[in-house]
């Protein structure tokens, strides 16, 4: 299997963070709300999962890359939160 790298900027990285953070927030919302049916709850948790996932593989690259920016202490707190 071969490998395939993708380097990102690293505005790009705290924009990915953010927005990550923020979709994983809203849909934890969804799914703890009463009002939802269990399709759109299934599909619901499969996204968070998904987000999860993802955040926390970002986060484990961002903590190993030798040459990286500093996060804001809320921004770290909430990635470190989340994960």
């Amino acid at each position: 299997m071969s490998k395939v790298s993708i380097e990102i900027n690293w505005s790009d990285c705290i924009v990915i963070f953010n927005s990550l953070i923020g979709n994983i927030e809203k849909l934890r919302e969804v799914v703890e709300s009463d009002d939802i049916d269990e399709d759109d709850l299934y599909e619901a948790e499969e996204e968070l999962n998904d987000y999860v996932t993802l955040l926390t593989g970002l986060r484990t690259k961002y903590f190993e890359c030798n040459e990286k920016g500093e996060l804001s202490d809320s921004l770290l707190k909430k990635l470190n939160s989340i994960v």
